[in-house]
């Protein structure tokens, strides 16, 4: 009973802490790059202090953190994920679906600090524009560059293609160190799951992929060691008794 009170407050000041954050200080956020970044991770900041210490749900950081320009290659299990990266790296910019662009609020500050949107039922055009986006973008601004490969939230255990968009940033970006990210948050903030069971969320930066390989080795490659690095993440996890059950299953 407990874990469902304090899931329900936190659920609600999640969003009520975003209107207050993306109203209060938009003179500073929307005039900006750097302004758009300061509230971005003052927000994120404030969410994951609120999860640590209302519900005991904690999160850390393990691996080599990329502070140069970089491109990551990602799982992404939860919301929280980017919040994660936005406090974790200093210039973090992701993809995101087109439908979000006009979100308010988190719409509006995602593409102030340069994330690119793309059309996810347009194929290869929609790999192509993202491309393009990223170029620019990168050569105005270089940072972390992060890519959610799956193209959606996909819960620990569930199967899902990585897509080849990934490969073809990591064609684009040759010059630029390749690193897969793992993590476990599914266990504790998952999609459509309403409780918010207390652990430790862990983002988990890899050792960089080699250089200059065909599409179908490097999406092998990059979702075999997330993957596998996910699993021992989510084993961890099970064995402290933390987080939802889960198992292996098809999507």
């Amino acid at each position: 009973m407990m874990l469902f009170i304090r899931s329900l407050i936190f659920n609600i000041w999640v969003y009520i802490s975003m209107a207050i954050y993306g109203i209060g200080l938009s003179p500073i956020g929307l005039t900006s790059r750097a302004g758009g970044y300061w509230v971005m991770k003052a927000y994120s900041r404030h969410v994951l202090w609120v999860a640590r210490h209302l519900l005991g749900l904690k999160w850390e950081v393990r691996g080599t953190i990329p502070t140069e320009p970089a491109l990551l290659i990602s799982k992404h299990q939860s919301f929280i994920d980017m919040m994660m990266f936005m406090v974790a790296l200093p210039q973090v910019k992701f993809v995101m679906k087109q439908e979000l662009r006009w979100t308010p609020f988190l719409g509006w500050y995602a593409m102030r600090i340069g994330t690119v949107s793309v059309h996810r039922g347009k194929g290869g055009s929609a790999v192509a524009s993202m491309t393009r986006q990223f170029l620019a973008e990168h050569e105005a601004k270089p940072g972390q560059i992060t890519i959610f490969a799956q193209g959606t939230r996909t819960p620990p255990g569930v199967e899902r293609p990585w897509k080849v968009g990934s490969w073809r940033l990591y064609e684009t970006f040759a010059h630029l160190p390749c690193i897969p990210v793992a993590l476990n948050t599914g266990l504790f903030w998952g999609k459509g799951s309403f409780l918010r069971p207390p652990g430790t969320m862990v983002l988990e930066f890899l050792d960089p992929i080699e250089k200059g390989l065909a599409a179908e080795p490097f999406l092998e490659g990059v979702g075999g060691q997330i993957e596998t690095a996910c699993e021992a993440l989510y084993a961890e996890a099970a064995a402290k008794g933390e987080g939802i059950k889960w198992q292996p299953q098809k999507a």
